[in-house]
C-alpha cells in the first residue's frame, strides 16, 4: 500500500512535469514566431521614426545610499535620447549624502514642495531642480522603502507617461523611443509597456553605457543571465502577444501617469511592487475595458548588475517569490476568470501551479524517486532516465531563448552563446535545485506570515568614474 502510493505520487509528478514542459516550450515557441514575424514587418535594422510629437516621460528612479555613483547613474539616465522628459530621482532617507553628491554635481536649487502630494508617502523634506540641467529634478524625503519613494515621485511627476526605473540601471539611449513607439501603435488601449532587462556583468561599460555586451564566465552570472532570458524572451513575448501580461520589471516600466496615480501609486502591502501594479491595472480596467492592453517591448533594452554571490543572490530570490505569493493571495479574484482575458484564464493559474507551488512539487518529486528506488519498486537506471530528461527539458528551455535571441537581436558572440549553453547543461545539478529550495523557503516563510528583509548588496561599478569590466553585483526588482 505505501509502496502503491509513491508510485501514483510519482506518475502524478511525471503528468505535472510533462504538462509544465508542454507549456513552457508552447510559450518559447510563440515567442519565437513573434520575433520572427517582427522581423520580417520591421527589418533586422529597425529604429523608431522620427516624430512631430511624442508623450513626455518622467523618469522616477529611487535611490539609497548610492553617494560614490548617484552623479553618474543621473548623467547616464539624463543621456537618454528622447525628448521631452525628465528625470526625477528620490533620495529615499539616505544617510551617506545622495543628495548632498548631486547638488556637487548638478548645482541644485530648491523648490517649495506645496500641496502635490496626492499619494501618501513618508514626509517630503526637500525639492530641488538643478540649474545646469532643467530635467533633472531631486526629491529628499524620510525613508519609506522603494514603493514609498517611486510614490513620491509620482506625486511631482508632471509629464503623460512616467518610466520607473532603478537607479543604477543602464538604458541604451533609443530605449524610451522604443517603448513609445508600443503606445502608439494603439494609444487608446495600452496603457503600461515593460524594456527587456539584460545583464550588465562581463560586458564592456564606457561612459555609463554598455558598449560592448558579453556573458560573464561565473556559472552564477552566466546561468541568471539564462535565465533572464528565458523570461523576458522565451516567456514575455508571448504572454503580451496573448495579452496576458502580468509582470513589468521594476528595473524598466512604463506606465500611464494618470492611471497610476489614480490607483494609490505601488503598493506597500507587498515585496513584488512591480507585478501587483501591472495584476491591478488588469484587475481594475479589463472587465470595463476588455481592449485594455499591458506590453512587452522586447528591443526596448536596460542593462543591470547582477549578484555574484550566492548570499545576495539567495535573498533576492526569496524576495521575489514572496512576492509573488503576496500578489496571488491579493489578486486571487481573477484567477481563472474570463472577464479578465488570458491573464485571469492562463497568466495567473499558470504562477500559480509551475512558479508558486512548483518548488514544492519538484521537491515532492524527488523525494519520491529516491523512496521508491530505497524501496525496490523502481530500478535505479529509471531514475538516471528520468534525471536526464528533465536535464534535456532544461536545456531545450535554454536552447529556445538562444535562439531567439540569435534570430532578433544578435546581442552576443558565438563564444557567450557557448557560454550560456554550457552552463545550462550543469543549471540542473546545481542552479535549479538551489533556486526551488530557496522559493520553498520562501513559501514557508508566507504561510508562517514571516516577511523577509531587504539586506545589503554592493551596488554600482557599472557607474565607476573609471570603467571597470569587472562589475560589482546589485540587487535586483522582478
Amino acid at each position: 500500500m505505501f509502496e502503491s502510493a509513491f508510485l501514483w505520487l510519482s506518475f502524478a509528478i511525471f503528468l505535472y512535469f510533462v504538462f509544465y514542459a508542454a507549456t513552457t516550450f508552447g510559450l518559447i515557441s510563440r515567442s519565437l514566431y513573434e520575433t520572427v514575424l517582427t522581423g520580417l514587418e520591421r527589418g533586422r535594422e529597425f529604429t523608431p521614426p522620427q516624430r512631430t510629437y511624442r508623450p513626455g516621460i518622467s523618469l522616477i528612479a529611487p535611490a539609497y545610499n548610492m553617494a560614490p555613483v548617484i552623479a553618474a547613474s543621473a548623467r547616464a539616465l539624463l543621456a537618454a535620447d528622447y525628448d521631452p522628459f525628465e528625470v526625477v530621482i528620490v533620495d529615499d532617507g539616505s544617510e551617506d549624502g545622495t543628495t548632498a553628491a548631486l547638488d556637487a554635481a548638478f548645482d541644485l536649487v530648491e523648490l517649495p514642495v506645496g500641496d502635490r502630494m496626492k499619494i501618501a508617502t513618508q514626509p517630503v523634506l526637500r525639492y530641488f531642480v538643478s540649474r545646469r540641467e532643467p530635467r533633472l529634478r531631486v526629491l529628499q524625503k524620510e525613508n519609506g522603502g522603494r514603493s514609498d519613494a517611486v510614490n513620491a515621485g509620482l506625486n511631482v511627476a508632471h509629464l503623460e507617461l512616467v518610466a520607473i526605473i532603478d537607479a543604477d540601471t543602464l538604458l541604451e539611449r533609443d530605449a524610451l523611443k522604443r517603448i513609445v513607439e508600443v503606445f502608439a501603435a494603439d494609444p487608446d488601449n495600452v496603457v503600461a509597456v515593460g524594456g527587456s532587462v539584460r545583464v550588465a556583468n562581463g560586458a564592456l561599460i564606457e561612459n555609463n553605457a554598455v558598449a560592448v555586451p558579453h556573458v560573464a564566465r561565473g556559472g552564477t552570472e552566466a546561468s541568471q543571465t539564462a535565465e533572464y532570458l528565458r523570461s523576458f524572451l522565451g516567456a514575455r513575448i508571448a504572454w503580451s502577444a496573448v495579452n496576458g501580461l502580468a509582470i513589468i520589471s521594476g528595473a524598466f516600466g512604463v506606465f500611464r501617469r494618470d492611471l497610476v496615480r489614480d490607483g494609490g501609486g505601488l503598493s506597500l502591502q507587498t515585496l513584488g511592487e512591480d507585478m501587483e501594479m501591472v495584476m491591478r491595472l488588469h484587475h481594475q480596467l479589463r472587465p470595463e475595458r476588455p481592449g485594455t492592453r499591458v506590453v512587452h517591448a522586447a528591443d526596448a533594452n536596460a542593462w543591470t548588475e547582477i549578484p555574484t554571490a550566492l548570499g545576495p543572490l539567495r535573498g533576492q530570490r526569496i524576495r521575489w517569490h514572496v512576492g509573488l505569493c503576496d500578489n496571488l493571495r491579493i489578486h486571487w479574484r481573477m484567477i481563472g476568470r474570463r472577464r479578465f482575458g488570458a491573464v485571469g484564464l492562463w497568466a495567473l493559474p499558470y504562477a500559480l501551479l509551475f512558479e508558486a507551488a512548483g518548488p514544492l512539487l519538484q521537491l515532492i518529486g524527488m523525494v519520491s524517486v529516491v523512496v521508491l528506488v530505497g524501496l525496490h519498486a523502481i530500478e535505479w537506471p529509471y531514475a538516471v532516465s528520468l534525471f536526464v530528461v528533465m536535464l534535456l527539458v532544461g536545456q531545450l528551455q535554454t536552447a529556445g531563448a538562444i535562439l531567439i535571441e540569435e534570430v532578433g537581436f544578435r546581442r552576443y558572440t558565438v563564444r557567450d552563446l557557448m557560454v550560456l549553453a554550457g552552463w545550462g547543461l550543469v543549471e540542473l545539478v546545481w542552479y535549479r535545485p538551489l533556486n526551488a529550495l530557496w522559493r520553498l523557503w520562501a513559501t514557508g516563510l508566507v504561510l508562517l506570515g514571516r516577511r523577509p528583509g531587504w539586506g545589503t548588496i554592493p551596488r554600482g561599478a557599472a557607474f565607476s568614474e573609471t570603467p571597470e569590466t569587472e562589475l560589482a553585483p546589485a540587487p535586483l526588482p522582478r
